[in-house]
């Protein structure tokens, strides 16, 4: 893989296994509600399009009907969001390795801001130099808003910017925007959705970055 300027990474299912803490969540939410609890593979499928779409896709709720089961979720996700998350083999090293080179690092996820910061927070990946967050944008993934006005504010051409991520969403973020992108096979999205979009590169570990 070549050198970049700008690399900006997805959070779950990228840098860090969040399964655990989202099904725990997503378990008392739904137990609370009366409804039924998703497996964890059921989870893994959920995730990547942000927490409504999440609790949407696994209650068949919409609307005023998923509303507060929604509002339920994000509270007690935000409490035990650091339980059991960990970050993924050679993460931290990566990011550091790349600030080393003096490379600037952005975080775009579909994650709530409390959640985010929290678990960056608790794992020590302080390195980035921006963090986009659900909350942060009204323009989000794939969407390449995002992206473009990382470029704008760290003075990054779009042939120098690389999105990294585990879902098609993630992908199409970048070929939206013209950048590279490189998918992680690890991760949460479908290998093979995934290696349809054509990512410039792919990785079945951190370690192989």
């Amino acid at each position: 893989m070549r050198p970049y300027k700008l690399y900006i990474f997805d959070l779950d299912g990228t840098l860090v296994d969040t399964r655990p803490d989202i099904a725990r969540a997503l378990k008392k939410t739904l137990e609370t509600a009366g409804l039924p609890v998703p497996n964890l593979n059921e989870v893994s499928r959920a995730i990547g399009g942000g927490a409504k779409n999440a609790v949407g896709m696994l209650t068949g709720l919409v609307g005023e009907d998923l509303a507060p089961h929604l509002e339920r979720f994000s509270k007690d996700y935000e409490e035990m969001c650091c339980d059991s998350t960990t970050v993924y083999e050679g993460g931290e090293e990566l990011l550091r390795r790349l600030e080393d080179q003096g490379a600037y690092l952005a975080l775009v996820t579909m994650k709530y801001k409390v959640p985010t910061h929290k678990i960056l927070d608790a794992h020590g990946l302080v390195m980035f130099d921006a963090v986009i967050t659900f909350d942060d944008v009204k323009k989000r993934k794939p969407d390449p808003d995002s992206l473009f006005e990382l470029c704008r504010r760290f003075d990054v051409g779009i042939s120098d910017t690389i999105m990294i991520g585990d879902t098609v969403t993630d992908i199409n973020f970048a070929h939206a925007a013209g950048a590279d992108s490189c998918a992680v096979a690890y991760g949460y999205g479908d290998t093979a959705d995934l290696l349809a979009l054509s990512p410039k590169y792919v990785i079945k570990s951190l370690l192989e970055f």
